[in-house]
């Protein structure tokens, strides 16, 4: 619901624009888990960077540094040669037959990998307030005694150097256990749904989307009904359409019945505004929320483009809440896109819908 206001404020485009939106951004979006609740979070290394938690459980710590993908190094080259001052060339261990300075480039890649890691590393292990978990891999040493370049290593390596490892033990322990803060009493505040014992039927209703005039205590909060009003100025085209409009809202659950004569007399004051009589007359070509491709690739949606017959165009768009500066540059890149398509903007306005009509010529 946060994103479904958030989008409609910012775009003021419609449905179709946020189901697009959400198409193509669904899996990105998560539920933010609020302080005290009594559960598990889980977040990747990098995310938990400056955060603390009482248990902190990092499993999967077995990452083999010698499968990551391999980096570029810029190498110097001889020109007398290679006709080029420094070469690309892949970061493996051949680099170091190349010479001392190719050696010590390589040498140096390596060590800033392993202050990489183990920065990586010092996050992860210093999250916890009271006990740490770490899940690892048991490995054995190859042949010449040396570990594997993996994350798990480190571990094996670290409870040698502690005299604590025992290759025969799966789990190895130290430190205290006890449990240092508080107990606290959680307390569910979450709400169960009481069972339905009749069904009702859903064409006896209908749904207002827009939370101020469904609930009827706010209807003229300038926001939330600007934003309806916008969407019904939509399906109007002329003068003639306003009744029209307000009926198809009422059939689409924009507004209840008992909005229709606030939201009727909104959008008269607008149609019949003296400054905007160009832009409901009849017999001109009206383009509601119709999208402009531009060459570049990007879009833009203007609310209203009337064209008359000598190919001059009326431009509109609508607005809620404050006036600002930013609408104003809106239009203008509306007005330009429009021109390149070879038509004249005559006029340009900008209609801020609220407890009041304001219009705003550009």
């Amino acid at each position: 619901m946060d994103i479904v206001l958030e989008r409609d404020v910012r775009n003021q485009a419609g449905i179709s624009d946020f189901l697009n939106y959400w198409d193509k951004n669904s899996e990105k979006f998560s539920i933010p888990s609020p302080e005290g609740t009594n559960a598990v979070r889980i977040m990747t290394i990098h995310k938990s960077k400056g955060l603390e938690f009482p248990v902190v459980i990092m499993p999967f710590a077995e990452e083999d540094y010698n499968r990551k993908p391999k980096d570029k190094l810029w190498l110097n080259a001889e020109e007398k040669d290679l006709d080029m001052p420094k070469v690309l060339v892949d970061n493996s261990s051949a680099i170091e037959e190349f010479g001392e300075e190719a050696s010590a480039v390589y040498n140096l890649k390596k060590q800033e990998e392993l202050l990489d890691n183990i920065n990586v590393l010092y996050v992860a292990l210093t999250r916890a307030e009271e006990q740490l978990y770490v899940i690892s891999q048991n490995i054995k040493p190859k042949k010449d005694g040396e570990y594997p370049s993996n994350m798990a290593s480190f571990f094996i390596k670290y409870l040698h150097h502690k005299g604590l490892y025992d290759e025969n033990k799966l789990e190895h322990e130290f430190g205290s256990s006890v449990k240092l803060s508080k107990k606290e009493k959680h307390i569910d505040t979450s709400k169960n749904i009481p069972v339905v014992s009749e069904m009702l039927n859903p064409k006896s209703i209908k749904i207002a989307q827009k939370e101020a005039l469904m609930w009827g205590t706010h209807q003229l909060e300038a926001i939330e009904f600007g934003n309806v009003i916008h969407e019904i100025l939509s399906f109007v085209a002329t003068k003639n359409d306003v009744e029209l409009a307000i009926n198809k809202a009422i059939e689409n659950g924009l507004i209840t019945i008992l909005q229709k004569d606030i939201v009727y007399n909104s959008i008269n004051e607008i149609v019949n505004h003296p400054n905007l009589a160009d832009y409901f007359v009849e017999g001109n070509e009206v383009l509601n929320e119709k999208t402009i491709i531009q060459k570049e690739g990007s879009t833009v949606k203007p609310d209203r483009i009337v064209i008359n017959k000598a190919k001059e165009v009326f431009l509109l768009d609508y607005k809620t809440g404050l006036p600002n500066q930013k609408y104003n540059y809106q239009l203008e890149n509306y007005t330009e896109a429009i021109e390149k398509m070879g038509f004249k903007v005559v006029k340009k306005a900008l209609v801020y819908i609220g407890t009041e009509i304001g219009v705003v010529h550009l």
